[in-house]
């Protein structure tokens, strides 16, 4: 992409106005259909109550809003500010170039970049010791040495579908 168009489309007054749409557009869509709690989280909108089929996934940012049922965990929403992230910097490109990135989280980069244990496409590892869950076995090569170990990636607790806005 040329350096001008790039200035022009990218972290600009244009991007920022295309989220600006996008939020517009999202809060006249899910606040009508919202039955639980509409509040602000750093400058996103969280819309809860959502009906499943309103969104994708366990919930979908548009623009500066992000609308589920009640997927709301602090990593969550941490995964989704990423996302308002990505929206102010993108605008109206965000949908394209995400759906262009793919449908599996674990090679798309938005996901990779929101961070995928906080969005939950991969279990979290737990430190030795912890109660909050198994560790995953030590690795050893042939000669018994400690080998680094992969992470352990899960399927999502969702379905997965095909994004429509990210």
């Amino acid at each position: 992409m040329p350096r001008l168009l790039r200035r022009v489309l990218l972290d600009s007054p244009v991007s920022r106005a295309g989220c600006t749409f996008a939020t517009t557009v999202a809060l006249c869509y899910g606040a009508p259909l919202s039955i639980g709690k509409i509040h602000r989280v750093d400058g996103m909108w969280v819309l809860r109550g959502l009906p499943k089929w309103a969104f994708s996934r366990g919930g979908t940012c548009v623009g500066r809003v992000y609308l589920t049922s009640n997927n709301v965990s602090g990593a969550v929403l941490r995964h989704e500010l990423v996302h308002v992230r990505q929206w102010e910097r993108y605008g109206m490109l965000f949908p394209l170039l995400y759906t262009l990135a793919g449908r599996d989280a674990h090679t798309n980069r938005f996901e990779i970049e929101a961070g995928l244990e906080d969005g939950g496409y991969v279990r979290r590892m737990t430190k030795p010791g912890s109660k909050s869950g198994a560790t995953p076995p030590a690795a050893t090569d042939g000669a018994g040495q400690p080998q680094q170990a992969a992470p352990q990636l899960s399927r999502p607790r969702t379905p997965l579908r095909p994004p429509h806005w990210g």
